[in-house]
């Protein structure tokens, strides 16, 4: 095996699938191996490279003991280990420095939060850090964070955030179905909604009735599929009418769709008109903001937004934030009735996605430098 991908869930696994594209266009031979720890990114795994030539070996990620990684590595044998954003396994690391084998960070982050964590586990991660290669890091805050750790500087490079590579997704396979249930009504994605933000997304509708455009429709996506049925028992208890994306549609309208598949969000914003990011009314630090804004949405948001402050700060007018819940159908009124504001987004996201590309090229050459340094490596 050439190269092992590893990505801890559904986010990273998209990484994983970009990476895997640059990889094999620069290496069309490379052989690869593709990972994931949680139940969600290992339904997607198949789903993303079912069409890879030739393909990828997919499976679960190993437990992080010592015999599985040890079998895990026997078995393929890979002769270079990239880990998506932040995926510091200390079994994983340290079999791998053991083993002299590469290990790059791709899109490497780190939040403040991480930072503390290593820190009080260092005598953990000491020995598991020496073990990366490089760390190719989204910003230089990131960069210096990696620094902070215990990483040498002169291994760090700031190569930018792969998820501004990623090409926009054609329109979901229920994109027709979807039209007719939206019935030419403006449509607001809720997207990533944690659990403590199901009330809120779903007061969106009748907050928003009288709105110079009426109220939307809903196309709402928990961010947990364990929210899935919680979802559709509160927009009942609210009395909205629910369609799920995974049952047939029944007959009469609806006020909400609810997207209950894994993989479809990035696609699905591409039939909105705003979004409301999930996330950023807890404190989780927000989600994905670049999806929406690839897809040409204004977005609306909260305050927490530590994980994507970078990208809120760069996307300027494509993005309004609000300080608390009951700023928010304030602020989409006004998009949703304004469409100068809407056209004034939708150039932002662009400016922001034109200027800030290439992050996947630089990691590849970065990662086939110490590939190509092993013996028997592909050429």
């Amino acid at each position: 095996m050439d190269v092992w991908v590893q990505g801890v869930s559904v986010g990273e696994v998209e990484l994983a699938h970009t990476l895997a594209l640059a990889l094999r266009s620069a290496r069309p031979e490379l052989s690869l191996l593709v990972t994931s720890s949680t139940p969600a990114g290992v339904g997607l795994l198949e789903r993303r490279f079912r069409d890879l030539a030739p393909p990828a070996r997919l499976q679960p990620f190993p437990l992080d003991l010592p015999v599985s990684v040890r079998r895990l590595l026997d078995s393929a044998t890979p002769r270079l280990l990239v880990l998506m954003e932040t995926e510091l396994w200390p079994v994983l690391l340290r079999a791998a420095r053991r083993r002299g084998l590469p290990v790059v960070v791709a899109s490497g982050r780190l939040s403040e939060r991480s930072v503390g964590r290593l820190r009080a586990a260092r005598p953990l991660f000491r020995s598991g850090l020496d073990a990366l290669s490089a760390v190719a890091a989204r910003s230089e805050e990131d960069a210096e964070r990696f620094a902070a750790v215990g990483v040498p500087r002169e291994r760090i490079h700031v190569a930018g955030d792969m998820k501004f590579d990623r090409p926009l997704p054609a329109e979901p396979a229920f994109a027709a179905s979807f039209r007719e249930l939206a019935a030419g009504r403006p449509v607001l994605v809720a997207g990533s909604i944690a659990e403590e933000e199901l009330d809120l997304a779903l007061s969106l509708p009748r907050l928003l009735t009288r709105s110079a455009s009426g109220a939307p429709f809903l196309l709402l996506a928990p961010r947990r599929t364990e929210s899935w049925d919680e979802a559709e028992r509160r927009a009942a208890a609210a009395g909205l009418r629910v369609v799920r994306r995974s049952s047939p549609a029944p007959g009469g309208p609806a006020d909400v769709f609810l997207l209950d598949t894994l993989g479809e969000l990035a696609s699905a914003y591409t039939l909105g008109d705003v979004a409301l990011l999930g996330g950023t009314f807890g404190r989780r630090g927000g989600h994905n903001v670049l999806e929406p804004l690839q897809a040409g949405l204004p977005v609306v948001l909260g305050p927490s937004v530590w994980n994507i402050r970078r990208a809120v700060e760069a996307a300027g007018a494509a993005v309004v934030g609000v300080p608390d819940p009951a700023g928010v159908a304030a602020a989409l009124a006004r998009l949703l009735d304004d469409p100068a504001a809407r056209a004034a987004a939708r150039e932002a996201a662009a400016a922001l996605f034109a200027t800030d590309r290439g992050a996947t090229e630089r990691t590849v050459r970065l990662a086939l430098g110490f590939l190509d340094r092993v013996p028997g490596a592909a050429v």
